[in-house]
């Protein structure tokens, strides 16, 4: 089935080719708020970018409602493919725009999966910065489509502060890493309430969750977002806290957003530096005996021992951004030492978590292979 008209209208360029950083917006569970997330980023973005909104979350839209309703979209020139809809400077899709508000989707996987691959190919989503893409929660059929078959810049995962919500919106967190897509950072969602009269802040949610589990993974935290009854409000008006006008930056809640979307913004532009930069990509890595063995694409295979890639950790703990100093004592690493866990991170690097509970460090492809001395010798930057 597809709801995409045939009928040509006017000239338009289908697809992708014109985004330059399409970032997945997702959760491990529903009610986190990922939806109010995403479009309160593309609109704190949009205030100084070109920003798309794909709703990919097709048995519950949501985008429409809260951004005020839209207009079915138009088809364009070539058939099969349609423009987006434009509201409050966004360009934005939605399956909410082609059904009624109380219409549910019944559809099994294929169907929303194919319906996905029309959302990336067959909207003229035009020349963008950015193109947001609020995914389901979970770790289905949908994100995986997606994943496979986006440019994905990187993924924002979304949680609330409790215990429970962190723990299984980290499973959606390594579905990225499995399939390599970077994780530009968390945001903690529905954080401390505080009173509009006494201004006291009440954890509602417990509180810290989102960054402490920011630390622990050695993912950038991008922010807090308050539990502020007016979001809410907001949404359900169809009037996002985050507005057009100068006066966003009033309320505490649009502060908020736009503080965490110079943030994103920040951490795409260095992700694409990383990525942009990197000159060898590994086909395998596996722990040997004794050592980290990486078979690279051009057939060459490194062999770090463990202590030798510990000592060698580039992290900030360990050396010192500006001098490029180690900070600690090499000779301090255990003997004994070994990873507990090896992660690929994005399309640039690999993090391990060893067994002297250190594992903020984040080792490029290229400072790995800089570290083998059998390897061409090149730039030894982490």
């Amino acid at each position: 089935m597809s709801l995409f008209s045939k009928q040509p209208t006017d000239p338009a360029d289908p697809g992708m080719k014109q985004v330059k950083n399409a970032i997945a917006v997702a959760s491990g569970k529903g009610g986190v708020g990922k939806s109010t997330v995403a479009i309160h980023l593309a609109l704190a973005l949009a205030r100084g970018a070109r920003v798309g909104l794909m709703d990919a979350d097709i048995y519950g839209p949501s985008v429409p409602t809260m951004l005020g309703g839209g207009s079915t979209p138009q088809p364009a020139a070539q058939p099969g493919v349609i423009h987006p809809v434009e509201k409050r400077g966004l360009k934005f899709v939605s399956m909410g725009l082609f059904t009624g508000r109380d219409t549910p989707v019944i559809w099994r996987g294929p169907m929303a999966t194919k319906m996905i691959q029309q959302f990336l190919s067959q909207v003229a989503w035009g020349e963008l910065d950015y193109l947001l893409i609020d995914l389901p929660p979970g770790t289905g059929d949908v994100q995986l489509t997606l994943t496979q078959s986006a440019p994905l810049v990187g993924a924002v995962i979304v949680t609330t502060p409790q215990e429970v919500a962190v723990s299984v919106t980290l499973r959606g967190l390594r579905m990225f890493e499995q399939v390599q897509v970077p994780i530009l950072g968390i945001v903690e969602n529905m954080s401390a309430f505080v009173c509009p009269h006494c201004g006291k802040a009440t954890n509602v949610f417990r509180s810290g969750g989102g960054k402490k589990a920011a630390e622990e993974l050695g993912v950038p935290f991008l922010g807090e977002v308050p539990l502020d009854p007016a979001i809410a409000e907001a949404g359900d008006a169809g009037v996002p806290v985050v507005g057009e006008d100068g006066a966003a930056g009033a309320s505490t809640s649009a502060r908020a957003f736009l503080e965490i979307a110079e943030k994103l913004t920040r951490e795409v532009g260095r992700v694409n530096a990383l990525t942009q930069s990197v000159h060898h990509q590994p086909s395998e890595v596996k722990v040997a005996e004794g050592v980290v063995e990486i078979r690279w694409t051009d057939g060459h295979v490194s062999r770090f021992p463990f202590r030798a890639l510990r000592q060698a950790c580039p992290c900030a703990l360990c050396v010192d951004e500006w001098s490029g100093e180690r900070r600690t004592d090499p000779n301090r690493v255990l003997m004994s030492v070994r990873p507990l866990d090896i992660h690929r991170v994005g399309r640039y690097g690999i993090q391990f978590h060893w067994s002297d509970l250190h594992g903020s460090g984040i080792y490029t492809y290229d400072y790995l292979r800089s570290l083998d001395p059998m390897a061409p010798k090149q730039s030894r930057t982490p």
